[in-house]
């Protein structure tokens, strides 16, 4: 299982870095095209916006994975480690739920976009494609952000410093006991 994962984390990184490299080599020969040669392509802009969607998501998905989204922790840090992780867990399980939410929306709405053969203006992409990423990197997202609060519950339990933060702590408490 720990192998697949591992596969199916660096398909994740490798085509979010591919996926980046090469949007931004297309709209540069776009730029080129439109101004050099007075010539643009009807499908690139549509393609650009649903490809940085499905990246947007991803790299999400990642940032969740990373824990490098921004956060507000000034009064997680002050309150002490076990509590820190308390408040740590419940706001990690109220993402989760919230990005649940979002993925089942989405569904709904792919779902809607597939039974009404929706799609798009210049390319014809069935547009429940274009929706699609955000149902599957929402859902990525909660099953995440469920793990993070797992973690963190079993740290309460082992008493385990997650964050190079929690362990000066600690050692500052016991100092000034």
């Amino acid at each position: 299982m720990k192998k697949i994962l591992s596969v199916l984390n660096r398909l994740e990184e490798g085509t979010l870095v591919v996926g980046l490299l090469g949007l931004a080599f297309m709209s540069f020969i776009e730029v080129i095209s439109r101004y050099l040669f007075n010539h643009s392509f009807t499908w690139f802009e549509e393609f650009a916006r649903y490809f940085g969607v499905f990246l947007t998501f991803l790299g999400a998905s990642l940032g969740v994975k990373y824990g490098m989204h921004f956060s507000m922790d000034y009064v997680v840090t002050r309150v002490g480690p076990t509590v820190g992780r308390i408040m740590r867990i419940v706001g990690s399980l109220l993402a989760a739920a919230l990005f649940f939410y979002v993925s089942y929306l989405a569904f709904r709405h792919c779902s809607k976009m597939f039974r009404y053969g929706v799609t798009s203006a210049a390319m014809k992409l069935p547009m429940y494609l274009a929706y699609a990423p955000i149902t599957l990197f929402g859902f990525t997202m909660s099953v995440r952000l469920v793990g993070e609060a797992w973690r963190h519950f079993k740290a309460i339990k082992s008493q385990e410093a997650l964050f190079p933060s929690e362990k000066i702590e600690d050692q500052g408490e016991e100092a000034g006991s």
